[in-house]
């Protein structure tokens, strides 16, 4: 009897721990943190569409950007990189050249650290948020 109980914890065991070592491993999808990579939420500040830069205010973001909070910081694109503007009923993909200055962002990338001293950003995927629309009524 008492070698029956034994399995049978044992077994319980095994079935509730081989779940979650699988869940947690590589390949699994969604977006992985580390060092090298980064989210952050700020306001752009200057859009270079020949250089296909903008440059970012950061305003909040995951701790690998937590030096840069209230500082700007210049960062380029990859060859894939998504922008997408935000309107109320849809998303619509844009060129780096129609980010407009004064629009929040919210950035995903990567950072390339060879040179501590000078950090590249570079991002895959921002959404822009539009420009408020001034009402002609309300401004004197």
């Amino acid at each position: 009897m008492k070698k029956l109980l034994l399995i049978v914890i044992v077994a319980a065991l095994a079935l509730t721990l081989v779940p979650l070592a699988v869940a947690g491993g590589p390949g699994h999808g969604g977006w992985k943190h580390g060092k090298a990579k980064f989210n952050l939420v700020g306001k752009v500040t200057a859009v270079d569409a020949t250089a296909g830069t903008v440059t970012i205010k950061v305003k909040a973001g995951t701790k690998t950007v937590r030096a840069f909070r209230g500082q700007e910081a210049t960062m380029g694109f990859t060859a894939a990189a998504k922008i997408w503007l935000l309107t109320d009923p849809k998303a619509t993909a844009i060129a780096v050249g129609d980010v407009p200055v004064g629009a929040r962002v919210k950035a995903r990338g990567v950072i390339d650290r060879t040179d501590p001293a000078d950090p590249v950003f570079t991002i895959k995927n921002l959404k822009v948020h539009p420009l408020p629309v001034e009402d002609p009524v309300l401004t004197p």
